[in-house]
């Protein structure tokens, strides 16, 4: 265990020869800040990040870009202790010393605005006022500008520009899942401007939503097929995102698509065998991540099935890991999280045996709605019945519903599939 008396002593020695601000005091106090961090020592570390954030300002300038990781560290800070007032007037001081600081345009801001993007999509799924169709637009608002710097800054065919693209998809799909579950931030998506009142249709924002995700797909494909030679099987997998996406939007012919990227991948010379494994098993939706060939690809599946708890199942098993409990039946969108510290032994698992129909049309009423969606589970049995478990039978298969699959895939031609899903949950707040 980190002694954070040993930094107090270490700070309090060298104060003695300095004043309060002098930056020989900085290297200090950075360490005992993340130790008060790490040990939810919210009050004391807030104080500290404080005065080295002012000691910055201070000696550097008023609008030194050095401040920006600490910026980030009172924010994760904050939100840890359920501050997301103070988290959300720090976001926005961020992001207005981005604006107001000039800055190179190069990969480091790129990523920079990335990360700043997934503080907001954080802020989605963790903050718990008012703020969260805020959240989206400021999200939306960052990650178009990092996609604006890479196109100006990158060659067409630089692989940079795919992560940006995919990472624009996944905010989409998330904002489209917020707004076919309804609720108050389904009703904020859909204002022209916030606080108008000035309603777009539900059918027209959904169809931005999806014609958004195919643009990105498009300038995916477009960065393969410039590089020398044409990646072949890059363009497949993106072939196969492309019929991913119709699934989640229910658009178009999925089927016919998924059949396209199959014989695209073979073309690519991908070898049968290879593809027959891979499309195997289903695979939740929208994937975490972009992968640009089948092998990359299988090494994630692995690494999944590795978190399994069920161990080694025939049928395969699945796995869901929800993001976080006010974001039902989403998987995190973000590759590494700062805020939300995902507490896995916390989670509740619901042991379900499955059954999926390829890319049939499944029917349901949902709160007095009657409801299609493609590919997803056409019948369950629970297999556990842990007394943990916070959710009844109905509310299971409500989340089911809104849970997409990339179907198993013989040749090219979805499949029924019947298997095992860890469905893991966390319990909501004060249970």
């Amino acid at each position: 265990m980190v002694d954070a008396d040993s930094y107090r002593a270490q700070l309090e020695e060298l104060e003695l020869g300095a004043d309060r601000y002098d930056p020989s005091l900085l290297e200090s106090l950075e360490s005992l800040a993340g130790v008060m961090v790490g040990l939810d020592q919210f009050n004391e570390a807030d104080e500290i990040l404080d005065r080295v954030i002012q000691i910055l300002r201070i000696n550097e300038g008023l609008y030194t870009d050095r401040q920006f990781p600490f910026l980030v560290l009172s924010i994760r800070n904050d939100v840890r202790r359920g501050n997301w007032r103070g988290a959300n007037e720090t976001m926005d001081h961020l992001v207005r010393l981005y604006t107001l600081v000039p800055r190179q345009w190069d990969e480091e801001l790129i990523n920079e605005l990335v990360q700043i993007s997934d503080l907001h999509l954080e802020g989605v799924a963790g903050d718990l006022g008012i703020r969260k169709d805020y959240h989206f637009r400021a999200a939306d608002r960052i990650s178009w500008t990092a996609v604006r710097i890479g196109e100006r800054v990158w060659p067409g065919n630089d692989l940079r520009l795919v992560d940006l693209y995919y990472h624009l998809l996944k905010q989409n799909h998330l904002k489209y899942v917020t707004l076919i579950q309804g609720g108050e931030v389904a009703a904020d998506l859909r204002q022209i401007a916030p606080n108008t009142g000035w309603m777009r249709s539900r059918r027209g924002v959904v169809e931005s939503y999806y014609r958004l995700g195919l643009e990105m797909l498009r300038r995916m494909r477009t960065v393969y097929e410039l590089q020398d030679p044409i990646d072949l099987e890059a363009t497949g997998m993106v072939d196969l995102y492309r019929a991913d996406w119709q699934v989640l939007f229910d658009e178009g012919t999925p089927e016919n698509s998924y059949e396209m990227a199959y014989e695209g991948l073979l073309a690519a010379g991908v070898e049968a065998q290879v593809l027959d494994n891979f499309f195997s098993v289903p695979q939740i939706l929208p994937v975490k991540n972009f992968y640009p060939s089948v092998g990359q690809a299988q090494s994630a599946l692995t690494a999944i099935s590795e978190q399994l708890t069920t161990g080694q199942t025939s049928p395969p098993s699945l796995l869901f890991l929800e993001w976080a409990f006010t974001t039902p039946n989403i998987q995190t969108p973000i590759e590494e999280p700062i805020l939300l510290q995902r507490e896995i032994n916390g989670m509740i698992t619901a042991e379900l045996s499955v059954r999926l129909d390829g890319t049939d049309k499944v029917s349901r009423w949902i709160r007095s709605r009657y409801i299609s969606q493609v590919s997803v589970v056409e019948e369950f049995d629970w297999l556990n019945n842990s007394d943990r478990q916070a959710l009844s039978v109905d509310e299971l298969a409500e989340r089911l519903h809104y849970l997409n699959f990339r179907p198993v895939l013989e040749k090219g031609i979805p499949q029924a599939f019947q298997g095992i899903l860890e469905y893991r949950y966390f319990p909501q707040r004060g249970e």
